[in-house]
Protein backbone atom coordinates (compact mmCIF):
# COMPACT_ATOMS: atom_id res chain seq x y z
CA UNK A 1 0.00 0.00 0.00
CA UNK A 2 1.40 3.62 -0.80
CA UNK A 3 1.65 6.57 1.57
CA UNK A 4 -0.85 8.63 0.13
CA UNK A 5 -3.67 5.58 1.06
CA UNK A 6 -2.26 4.69 4.15
CA UNK A 7 -2.85 8.41 5.46
CA UNK A 8 -5.86 9.01 3.40
CA UNK A 9 -7.18 5.15 5.47
CA UNK A 10 -6.23 6.68 8.38
CA UNK A 11 -7.63 9.93 8.26
CA UNK A 12 -11.15 7.92 6.79
CA UNK A 13 -10.96 5.66 10.46
CA UNK A 14 -10.63 8.39 12.68
CA UNK A 15 -13.03 10.38 10.89
CA UNK A 16 -16.03 7.59 11.35
CA UNK A 17 -14.95 7.05 14.69
CA UNK A 18 -15.90 10.57 15.80
CA UNK A 19 -18.79 10.16 13.74
CA UNK A 20 -18.16 13.19 11.33
CA UNK A 21 -18.81 13.41 7.69
CA UNK A 22 -16.42 14.46 4.50
CA UNK A 23 -17.95 17.86 4.69
CA UNK A 24 -17.83 18.15 8.52
CA UNK A 25 -14.55 17.21 9.16
CA UNK A 26 -13.32 19.15 5.50
CA UNK A 27 -14.86 22.73 7.46
CA UNK A 28 -13.01 21.80 10.72
CA UNK A 29 -9.65 21.18 8.81
CA UNK A 30 -9.97 24.37 6.65
CA UNK A 31 -10.03 22.31 3.45
CA UNK A 32 -12.10 21.63 0.64
CA UNK A 33 -14.37 18.35 0.94
CA UNK A 34 -13.44 17.36 -2.19
CA UNK A 35 -9.51 17.45 -1.59
CA UNK A 36 -10.39 15.42 1.71
CA UNK A 37 -12.45 12.62 -0.12
CA UNK A 38 -9.47 12.61 -3.12
CA UNK A 39 -7.07 12.20 0.68
CA UNK A 40 -8.95 9.94 1.84
CA UNK A 41 -8.92 7.11 -1.51
CA UNK A 42 -5.33 8.12 -1.46
CA UNK A 43 -6.16 9.84 -4.84
CA UNK A 44 -4.22 12.96 -3.43
CA UNK A 45 -1.13 12.95 -1.22
CA UNK A 46 -1.73 16.25 1.57
CA UNK A 47 0.81 18.19 1.95
CA UNK A 48 2.35 18.67 5.60
CA UNK A 49 0.25 21.01 6.77
CA UNK A 50 -2.82 19.44 5.34
CA UNK A 51 -1.86 16.93 7.65
CA UNK A 52 -1.14 19.17 10.72
CA UNK A 53 -4.85 20.85 10.09
CA UNK A 54 -6.41 17.25 9.96
CA UNK A 55 -4.93 16.37 13.03
CA UNK A 56 -5.78 19.21 14.94
CA UNK A 57 -9.31 18.79 13.85
CA UNK A 58 -9.70 15.21 14.72
CA UNK A 59 -7.47 15.82 17.75
CA UNK A 60 -4.49 13.26 16.70
CA UNK A 61 -1.33 13.64 17.49
CA UNK A 62 0.10 14.14 13.92
CA UNK A 63 2.85 11.35 14.19
CA UNK A 64 -0.02 8.95 14.31
CA UNK A 65 -0.39 9.24 10.82
CA UNK A 66 2.57 8.13 9.80
CA UNK A 67 2.91 4.97 11.92
CA UNK A 68 2.52 1.35 10.84
CA UNK A 69 -0.77 -0.06 12.33
CA UNK A 70 -0.11 -2.01 15.46
CA UNK A 71 -0.09 -6.00 15.25
CA UNK A 72 -1.34 -6.90 18.49
CA UNK A 73 -0.23 -10.56 18.17
CA UNK A 74 3.47 -9.26 17.73
CA UNK A 75 3.26 -8.16 20.88
CA UNK A 76 1.90 -10.98 23.14
CA UNK A 77 4.12 -13.55 24.56
CA UNK A 78 3.01 -16.98 25.08
CA UNK A 79 3.66 -18.89 28.18
CA UNK A 80 5.46 -21.49 25.98
CA UNK A 81 7.85 -19.06 24.17
CA UNK A 82 9.35 -17.01 26.72
CA UNK A 83 12.55 -16.16 26.81
CA UNK A 84 14.42 -17.33 29.89
CA UNK A 85 17.52 -17.94 31.88
CA UNK A 86 17.78 -20.45 34.30
CA UNK A 87 20.40 -20.93 36.65
CA UNK A 88 20.35 -23.56 39.41
CA UNK A 89 17.28 -22.68 41.55
CA UNK A 90 16.40 -19.33 39.64
CA UNK A 91 14.69 -18.65 36.41
CA UNK A 92 13.90 -15.29 34.96
CA UNK A 93 11.30 -15.08 32.38
CA UNK A 94 11.10 -12.42 29.70
CA UNK A 95 7.56 -11.32 29.79
CA UNK A 96 7.93 -8.21 27.11
CA UNK A 97 8.37 -9.49 23.91
CA UNK A 98 11.42 -7.07 23.67
CA UNK A 99 13.40 -4.63 25.36
CA UNK A 100 12.74 -2.12 22.89
CA UNK A 101 9.80 -0.54 24.40
CA UNK A 102 9.87 1.86 27.48
CA UNK A 103 9.55 -1.15 30.25
CA UNK A 104 10.58 -4.32 30.97
CA UNK A 105 8.68 -7.14 32.34
CA UNK A 106 10.23 -10.04 33.97
CA UNK A 107 9.34 -12.86 36.25
CA UNK A 108 11.69 -14.01 38.73
CA UNK A 109 11.10 -17.81 40.31
CA UNK A 110 13.46 -18.50 43.35
CA UNK A 111 13.66 -21.42 44.83
CA UNK A 112 13.76 -22.10 48.92
CA UNK A 113 16.88 -20.38 50.44
CA UNK A 114 18.23 -18.86 46.74
CA UNK A 115 19.28 -15.38 46.05
CA UNK A 116 18.98 -13.41 42.77
CA UNK A 117 22.71 -12.37 42.45
CA UNK A 118 25.81 -13.65 44.49
CA UNK A 119 26.29 -9.67 44.53
CA UNK A 120 23.77 -7.00 44.83
CA UNK A 121 23.56 -4.85 41.28
CA UNK A 122 22.09 -1.59 40.40
CA UNK A 123 20.73 -0.56 36.81
CA UNK A 124 19.63 2.89 35.39
CA UNK A 125 15.85 2.14 35.48
CA UNK A 126 13.22 2.35 38.63
CA UNK A 127 12.11 -0.64 39.20
CA UNK A 128 8.57 -1.55 40.92
CA UNK A 129 8.17 -5.43 42.14
CA UNK A 130 5.34 -7.91 43.15
CA UNK A 131 5.29 -10.96 45.30
CA UNK A 132 2.96 -13.39 43.69
CA UNK A 133 3.66 -16.71 45.91
CA UNK A 134 5.84 -17.02 48.75
CA UNK A 135 8.70 -15.20 50.59
CA UNK A 136 11.46 -13.16 49.65
CA UNK A 137 13.87 -10.47 51.31
CA UNK A 138 14.94 -7.84 49.41
CA UNK A 139 18.36 -6.45 50.29
CA UNK A 140 18.67 -2.72 49.11
CA UNK A 141 21.97 -0.76 49.90
CA UNK A 142 22.39 -1.81 53.33
CA UNK A 143 18.69 -2.23 54.47
CA UNK A 144 16.48 -5.03 53.90
CA UNK A 145 12.88 -6.06 54.50
CA UNK A 146 10.85 -9.28 53.68
CA UNK A 147 8.08 -9.43 51.03
CA UNK A 148 4.98 -11.74 51.33
CA UNK A 149 2.28 -12.70 48.73
CA UNK A 150 0.85 -9.59 47.33
CA UNK A 151 3.11 -7.31 48.62
CA UNK A 152 5.16 -4.83 46.11
CA UNK A 153 7.98 -2.44 46.12
CA UNK A 154 9.39 0.34 44.20
CA UNK A 155 12.92 0.23 43.89
CA UNK A 156 14.49 3.58 42.43
CA UNK A 157 17.36 3.62 39.82
CA UNK A 158 20.63 2.97 40.71
CA UNK A 159 20.00 1.35 44.25
CA UNK A 160 22.11 -1.87 44.52
CA UNK A 161 19.87 -4.71 45.43
CA UNK A 162 19.05 -8.26 45.14
CA UNK A 163 16.29 -10.62 46.55
CA UNK A 164 16.09 -13.84 48.45
CA UNK A 165 13.98 -16.94 48.88
CA UNK A 166 13.29 -16.97 52.66
CA UNK A 167 10.73 -18.98 52.45
CA UNK A 168 10.06 -22.97 52.04
CA UNK A 169 8.30 -23.22 49.01
CA UNK A 170 9.34 -21.45 45.59
CA UNK A 171 8.27 -17.84 45.05
CA UNK A 172 7.87 -15.87 42.20
CA UNK A 173 8.32 -12.35 41.70
CA UNK A 174 7.28 -10.24 38.81
CA UNK A 175 8.89 -7.14 38.05
CA UNK A 176 9.04 -4.16 35.75
CA UNK A 177 11.70 -1.77 34.59
CA UNK A 178 11.68 1.31 32.82
CA UNK A 179 13.35 2.15 30.77
CA UNK A 180 14.49 -1.42 30.19
CA UNK A 181 17.98 -2.85 31.67
CA UNK A 182 17.89 -5.74 32.42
Amino acid sequence: MDYAMQIGQKIKTYRSARGLTVKELAAKAQITASMLSQIERGQATPSLNTIRQLSEALDEPIFRFFMDEVDVQNEVVRRENRKQIIDSGVTYDMLTPDTNGSVEMMQLTLAPGMRSSNQARGHKGEEVALLLSGSIELEVENDTCVLHAGDSIRIKSGLKHRWRNVGEEGCVLVFAISPPDF
